[in-house]
């Protein structure tokens, strides 16, 4: 299945969320605790609250953040 592009900038977001609070909310409990059984139980719910917190403020974030790049990126014209 492909994606639209007024599909693929959703589904991005949402992606690259997922991804960076697993990787942060993974690290950041591991260097606190030791991996064990009871880790993947901890950590959890601490991804999933990362998630409800990442995706919003991603959605947010991303268009004014593209915004503030456009402005000071140089645009060359064709001739």
């Amino acid at each position: 299945m492909r994606l639209t592009q007024k599909q693929a900038a959703p589904a991005f977001v949402i992606l690259v969320s997922i991804a960076t609070t697993a990787i942060l909310s993974f690290g950041i409990l591991w260097t606190h605790h030791k991996i064990d059984s009871e880790f993947f139980i901890m950590w959890r719910p601490d991804f999933i609250h990362g998630c409800l917190i990442s995706i919003p403020t991603g959605f947010i974030l991303n268009p004014r953040i593209k915004k503030l790049i456009d402005h000071y990126t140089e645009t060359v014209k064709a001739n």
